[in-house]
């Protein structure tokens, strides 16, 4: 019991340092996802006080990479509806280039980091829970949209 309160803690400390909406999926998901991560791992009291710190600064890196993605990707399809020179394209593509290089070079560096937390066994539950859950998630939103799908843009 004195475990579990020990690996709680941090947990707690970590939400209550920001609002929580209930009714973001989002947040619903990344709740889910610490929950079976904590089972999952079986952390002690010195590697929660770590990890969970450290999986925040990565989802947030990781989401932070998504919306340059995201971004670049709307700035290329603008760019193609206008017909511009292809040295227009050229550019977004080189820095679409170069944030795709950054990330890769970040995350190399939070396996890294990775190492210094968790024991041999606990990284390849962490990588093999990652793709699982990542998994899981694209296939409830497609079953979502399977059932519920959105209308046609125009």
């Amino acid at each position: 019991m004195k475990k579990l309160i020990f690996l709680m803690l941090p947990l707690m400390i970590l939400f209550a340092q920001e609002p929580f909406d209930e009714k973001d999926p989002r947040e619903i998901i990344e709740k889910v996802r610490i929950y079976k991560l904590t089972e999952i791992l079986d952390l002690t009291e010195e590697q929660t006080t770590k990890f969970f710190p450290h999986l925040k600064e990565m989802r947030k890196t990781e989401q932070d990479f998504h919306k340059q993605r995201m971004d670049i990707i709307q700035e290329l399809k603008d760019l193609i509806k206008t017909n511009v020179q292809e040295k227009e394209i050229m550019s977004v593509l080189n820095r679409f280039q170069e944030i795709q290089k950054k990330n890769m070079m970040i995350q190399i560096k939070e396996l890294k980091n990775l190492r210094q937390i968790l024991t041999p066994v606990q990284q390849a539950k962490f990588l093999i829970f990652q793709e699982d859950f990542e998994r899981e998630i694209r296939d409830l939103i497609k079953e979502v949209r399977k059932r519920h799908p959105r209308p046609p843009e125009e």
